[in-house]
């Protein structure tokens, strides 16, 4: 039981002292090397836009919702309405996607840069298809 004690007193220590010498070295890091600070807000800042862009379009299917479903079930077959959701999704896909790009300049450098978009490009898709999905059961209810 002491032993524990004193581990974890001393484990306590250590995380601190090893906590406090990366923020000083990042501090230092930061000061010494304003622009790449600069650059990283903005990147920072566009990712977050293009997240908020990315995050409330599928939301405005709400306002065309109603309308939209009641189009696909009386003029459309199972096959036609199912074309037309996945029209809709993809839609909204390839604006997220052209809305990254021009946030980006048309231009993304780097492998781990563009893995990164990837991954968000599908994380987009899928919560697309999500929320559109939702909607379109609370529509339907």
């Amino acid at each position: 039981m002491i032993l524990t004690d004193i581990g974890k007193f001393m484990g306590q220590k250590l995380a601190a002292a090893l906590i406090t010498v990366a923020v000083v070295a990042a501090g230092i890091w930061c000061w010494q090397h304003p622009q790449e600070v600069k650059a990283f807000g903005h990147v920072v800042k566009v990712t977050l836009l293009w997240v908020v862009v990315a995050g409330a379009l599928p939301w405005s299917s709400f306002l065309f919702m109603r309308p939209l479903m009641r189009f696909q079930s009386d003029r459309l077959s199972a096959n036609g309405a199912a074309m037309l959701s996945i029209a809709v999704i993809a839609g909204y896909w390839v604006i997220d996607i052209l809305v990254a790009l021009w946030l980006a300049d048309w231009g993304i450098a780097g492998t781990f840069s563009w893995i990164v978009v990837l991954i968000g490009f599908a994380a987009a898709g899928v919560y697309n298809f999500v929320i559109c999905e939702s909607l379109a059961r609370y529509v339907g209810e």
